[in-house]
């Protein structure tokens, strides 16, 4: 994460802009942390300021408002960094390598997937696609499908995305968020292939593992029949637990190889055969057609709220429902009238970590593209509901 270290920082006036970057508010917590909302391109992203021991202050980008490409935050960090006449002590950011920025056409944010993606061919989907190796050459190999490529790690999808523009590659589009979640945006019976490859084992926390018995029944519903979805693994523990998840469907025509042979392979692949690893293939194909759903909308709030209120009852407050939980973790004070709640919320395995925003009295998210999901639905009433016990 790109980050820099100081003493001081200079205050500024907000808003205020600094070269290509605006920076709108500055919100403080009673525990001494500060966020300040910056952009920069249609880009909007928080940036933490956080005091250490001793009085060192720890400047970096906040996790909640992930930038769709690196470089965006390394350009944000330099204006503040500038702005505020701060004297690094260290510092991570690279700006020479970091001064152009702009949006790849191959970058999609996931509101395009829930509002405006149009099924026009077969769709193949690769999950955690690490150096792009394999959806890279499955794409310039068939050209009639459309991919998309899901992973969260940064410098692999600038990667992908810079390969794609040099080789002339139009048929990927890839996008940041948690595969577990993606699917449900997803129309039935329009995906042929999925792959999962070498995902992380996660044997000691094996509920974050991509695959899961709701993930399998998902991947079912959007497969077309014939359609299938594989997974490549040199863990034998993860290949047991996902062969034992499909043996679980009332009906499964699954396939199981060892040490088969790819026309392309990824670099800890390649690794780990000079290491002599056995690599395991699962693939399960599916048979039936589902049924249509409807599209999954954003969720919104209607009420009106009285920020001294919020203020004065707020505390760190986690609340359970049934598969579900809402953790209010933090509350930033912007002025009197307005202000920022730090919380997290969704289905126990999965869950959405994001801020609400509240200013003359409105509500929203922010990032502004949570969306309703069947967990995500259940939480954002009791969301409501805690907002009128204190407000009431």
């Amino acid at each position: 994460m790109p980050n820099f270290h100081t003493q001081t920082l200079k205050p500024l006036s907000y808003p205020c802009t600094y070269k290509e970057t605006t920076f709108s508010y500055e919100a403080r917590s009673k525990r001494g942390n500060k966020l300040v909302m910056a952009s920069t391109q249609g880009e909007n992203i928080l940036i933490r300021i956080h005091q250490k021991e001793g009085g060192e202050l720890l400047v970096k980008g906040d996790k909640v408002t992930r930038p769709t490409q690196a470089s965006f935050l390394q350009k944000i960090l330099i204006d503040f960094r500038d702005a505020s006449e701060a004297k690094e002590q260290f510092s991570n950011i690279e700006p020479k390598k970091f001064l152009e920025v702009k949006h790849s056409p191959y970058l999609k944010e996931i509101e395009f997937f829930a509002n405006h993606f149009m099924v026009e061919r077969e769709i193949w989907v690769e999950i955690g696609f690490g150096s792009g190796r394999h959806l890279l050459h499955q794409a310039k190999k068939n050209p009639h499908i459309q991919f998309i490529g899901l992973e969260i790690h940064k410098p692999s999808i600038e990667q992908v995305l810079k390969q794609c523009e040099l080789q002339g590659i139009e048929n990927i589009l890839v996008i940041d968020y948690d595969a577990r979640l993606f699917m449900e945006f997803l129309p039935s019976n329009v995906v042929g292939r999925i792959f999962v490859h070498f995902p992380v084992p996660w044997d000691k926390k094996p509920h974050r593992r991509v695959f899961s018995a709701a993930f399998i029944e998902e991947a079912l519903r959007v497969l077309h029949v014939n359609g299938t979805l594989e997974l490549r693994t040199d863990s034998q523990l993860y290949f047991e637990f996902t062969f034992s998840q499909m043996m679980q469907l009332s009906k499964a025509n699954v396939q199981v190889k060892k040490n088969a042979e790819l026309e392309i392979t990824s670099k800890y692949e390649d690794r780990w055969r000079k290491m002599e690893k056995d690599i395991y293939d699962v693939t399960l194909t599916n048979e039936s057609a589902s049924l249509p759903i409807p599209k999954l909308g954003t969720l919104r709030f209607d009420e009106c709220v009285d920020f001294s209120k919020v203020l004065d009852g707020f505390k760190d407050d986690l609340l359970r429902g049934d598969g579900f939980f809402v953790h209010f973790e933090e509350l930033f004070e912007i002025d009197d009238k307005s202000g920022l709640i730090r919380l997290s919320f969704g289905a126990n395995e999965r869950n959405e970590k994001c801020y609400i925003l509240i200013q003359e009295g409105k509500l929203s998210y922010l990032p502004d593209r949570i969306l309703a999901t069947k967990s995500n639905l259940a939480a954002h009433t009791l969301i409501k509901e805690w907002f009128h016990g204190i407000c009431d």
